[in-house]
């Protein structure tokens, strides 16, 4: 009996390790090195690992539906319930932080990017689901204009393409934002819709490579190539991408290192997932990466300012500071699934099945 090919799930246990690392001190000190390589490709494997599994049989308002519980309900309980605890800190007298307004912070909330959201990485679960429903209905006016899939592709280059060309646009405040918030530093349209020409194409081409992705086998003389090249791009031009602050350095090579950087991450996952020491840490990790993605900023950022009291070795608090963060986030995460409100607030539920009776009254899904 053959073996489920695992990539996909070790390929998300990679590239969530990779968000964690990128919001390291290790990384995000002075922008190093290690924060432009990660940034080069970490989103935009996750945004074509969604299309992958991009598939809407009944209809896009279904899908619609299914995505608010698992990406915008998370969203919303998380920042909701954070607003309401910064609140009652602050009228208690426990906080003493400046500024904070409630109506500006839900207005931020709604507004939905890294600029006007207490936790930044959350900007990523509106816009994936905006992202997602635009995909849909991209594909369905292709589909229905030709029955041909290599039209795809030429789409799939023109919305990146626009996406690049027309990103410097969004890294200025924006006269809505303003508007509702008064002065401040606001990158982008509500919810990342500027971001969509460039999300939605690496979303198009996961969804045109599923199937070779799905039963993707290991290739040493693929990997090296794909390695050279990413390196080669990262010394000799090393540009890199930054969705959440509206950064594509180049169109053509940043666009390369994502798709090399990709490869390298789909490789490796096929190679590591024929050993079941790895496949099933890292598969674990995939799927507790909506908890880590919501919780390890504020865990790791916390746990490395407790470390730098009690430990002079930066580099060990940093390490820590990781594994903490990711084995915390997944500990809520299990929590969650045995509690059944959290679970009911937090995690996406499964459509109950409908019973049908006939006459003698027997059963029937």
């Amino acid at each position: 009996m053959m073996t489920r090919n695992s990539t996909i799930d070790v390929a998300k246990g990679i590239g969530i390790f990779l968000v964690v690392l990128g919001h390291n001190w290790l990384s995000i000190h002075e922008t190093s090195e290690l924060h432009r390589v990660i940034f080069s490709f970490h989103m935009p494997l996750f945004f074509f690992l969604a299309g992958i599994f991009l598939r809407a049989p009944d209809g896009i308002l279904r899908f619609a539906i299914g995505r608010t519980g698992s990406l915008l309900k998370p969203y919303f309980v998380v920042l909701i319930a954070l607003g309401v605890l910064k609140m009652l800190a602050a009228a208690l007298g426990v906080s003493h932080e400046a500024g904070l307004s409630g109506m500006d912070y839900f207005i931020g909330l709604l507004y939905g990017t890294g600029d006007t959201i207490e936790w930044i990485a959350l900007w990523f679960l509106p816009h994936l689901f905006i992202s997602l429903i635009a995909s849909l209905i991209i594909l369905r006016a292709i589909e229905a204009c030709t029955d041909n899939k290599v039209w795809i592709v030429p789409v799939a280059l023109m919305l990146l393409g626009i996406g690049i060309a027309s990103i410097d646009a969004y890294r200025h405040p924006t006269a809505i934002a303003a508007s509702l918030m008064g002065p401040g530093r606001f990158l982008g349209l509500p919810w990342g819709v500027d971001l969509i020409p460039i999300t939605s194409s690496f979303i198009i081409f996961g969804y045109l490579f599923a199937t070779p992705v799905k039963s993707m086998k290991f290739s040493l003389p693929g990997l090296f190539v794909s390695t050279v090249v990413f390196v080669a791009l990262h010394f000799y031009f090393d540009a890199t991408i930054d969705l959440n602050e509206r950064v594509y350095d180049s169109a053509v090579v940043s666009t390369l290192e994502a798709a090399t950087g990709i490869y390298i991450t789909l490789s490796i996952a096929s190679l590591l997932q024929n050993f079941t020491s790895f496949r099933k840490p890292l598969a674990y990790l995939g799927s507790g990466t909506l908890f880590i993605l919501i919780f390890h900023g504020f865990l790791q950022t916390r746990a490395f300012v407790a470390l730098h009291h009690i430990s002079p070795y930066v580099y060990l608090n940093c390490v820590v500071s990781l594994a903490c963060s990711i084995a915390a986030s997944l500990l809520l995460w299990e929590m969650a699934k045995r509690q059944r409100w959290l679970s009911k607030l937090l995690l996406p539920q499964k459509p109950q099945k409908v019973i049908v009776r006939d006459e003698l009254g027997r059963g029937a899904c």
